[in-house]
């Protein structure tokens, strides 16, 4: 349900999902769902734009979670994650998660682009998997980080950057 999955197979802290339904009641009921599966922070990637179609989306995840326990990063649909919002927020809020043992959830839409290459510079910058194992990791767990290079020639980008801001991104967010 909601394309709910560990970051990668043996991932005990960090987890992917689709985003809940527009309405307060579908809201209600993927907190409920999340909270039922040990979820005690969220990252949502939503922009302005999708968070709109909500009723406070933002303010019902603190409210359930605790407003230390709710990170907000706005990623554009099929767009790669800016390197400074990766590594100075999105990144150390997963790492605290850890370090306290907290599970938390990672959401977009869909739950697969801008999820999965958020989910692959976890598994790169903490877990110290390669590039390439860490997106084999991700994509077996259902999500896709290259879609926003798939997605680029139908939004008028060249998908040949795309990729490559996507490696540089993984390459340039590792942990020293």
């Amino acid at each position: 349900m909601y394309k709910f999955a560990p970051a990668e197979e043996k991932e005990i802290i960090v987890f992917g999902a689709a985003r809940p339904g527009y309405s307060n009641q579908e809201v209600d009921n993927w907190i409920k769902f999340m909270k039922h599966q040990d979820i005690k922070r969220v990252c949502c990637l939503l922009p302005d734009k999708q968070l709109a179609k909500y009723s406070n989306l933002l303010d019902r995840y603190q409210q359930e979670f605790g407003n230390q326990q709710v990170c907000w990063a706005s990623i554009e649909d099929f767009c790669v994650c800016d390197l400074e919002i990766l590594t100075k927020k999105i990144l150390p809020f997963l790492a605290q998660a850890a370090q306290q043992n907290q599970k938390v959830v990672v959401h977009c839409s869909g739950g697969i682009g801008r999820t999965g290459h958020v989910l692959v510079a976890w598994l790169v910058s903490v877990r110290g998997l390669s590039n390439k194992d860490a997106i084999a990791a991700v994509k077996r767990t259902g999500r896709n980080p290259y879609e926003a290079v798939l997605a680029a020639v139908f939004i008028g980008k060249n998908p040949f950057k795309v990729a490559r801001e996507l490696e540089a991104l993984l390459n340039n967010c590792r942990f020293s």
